[in-house]
């Protein structure tokens, strides 16, 4: 039996900061979204929308679409989100199979397709969470249990 605590650590600390970071992606989004409803807050974002890009001197030719960028705001919200479950449910069964030392090649397969998700979920915000997740699976595929066969 192999002591796998540095795969064990890695992956807990890389699960909560990518869950972590994807709910602040989440909850930033979702609370732009839900300020702007009404005719009010969507005035207010238009208005505070093209102030900030007439303070950065930007061309008027050059400025996005203001509902373009609302709809790719919530978009990415709700792309964390379900991204966040994604990756706690593929983190956590993960750290399952290596605590338990059942498998640790499907273990690193797990934390390899969470820093995936958590990496591609927060629109590459999430590079570290993600670093974290592959530098386990790699030390997943890597060590291996001592052989108990002593041979003749």
């Amino acid at each position: 039996m192999i002591k796998r605590t540095g795969e064990v650590t890695l992956a807990i600390i890389g699960l909560i900061l990518s869950v972590l970071m994807q709910a602040v992606v989440a909850t930033i989004g979702l609370l732009m979204v839900h300020g702007s409803k009404g005719k009010e807050g969507l005035a207010t974002y238009y208005n505070n929308y093209y102030q900030t890009f007439t303070d950065w001197e930007v061309p008027k030719a050059d400025i996005p679409d203001p509902d373009r960028v609302f709809d790719l705001v919530h978009t990415l919200s709700w792309t964390a989100l379900s991204g966040g479950v994604i990756t706690l449910i593929i983190g956590v069964i993960g750290i399952f199979y290596i605590i338990n030392n059942k498998n640790s090649l499907l273990a690193g397969y797990l934390f390899l397709a969470a820093g995936i998700v958590s990496l591609l979920s927060t629109a590459l915000i999430g590079f570290i969470p993600a670093l974290l997740f592959v530098i386990a699976a790699i030390l997943c595929f890597v060590r291996k249990p001592k052989s108990t066969f002593s041979g003749f």
